[in-house]
């Protein structure tokens, strides 16, 4: 397996990224990380969900909160 590292920065539109996602959900490819250009919330989907860092647990509380909807029904809501 060959490791692979490509970054591009691109204006944002609604559905700039939505191949990249469907291409990550039918676990074509993998390891892949957005966010702005700041980085300042890395957001890692994965075939079955997706991960987003943020710097303080508010800023968590808040996303978790907002997208309550999102979350598994399991009670680790993992």
């Amino acid at each position: 397996m060959t490791n692979q590292l490509y970054a591009e920065t691109r204006p944002w539109r609604r559905g700039i990224v939505d191949t990249l996602l469907r291409a990550v959900a039918d676990d074509e490819i993998s390891g892949v990380i957005l966010g702005p250009p700041d980085l300042r919330w890395p957001y890692h989907p994965y075939d079955g969900g997706a991960d987003v860092i943020l710097s303080t647990r508010a800023e968590r509380d808040a996303l978790k909160e907002r997208h309550r909807a999102w979350l598994s029904r399991h009670s680790s809501e993992l």
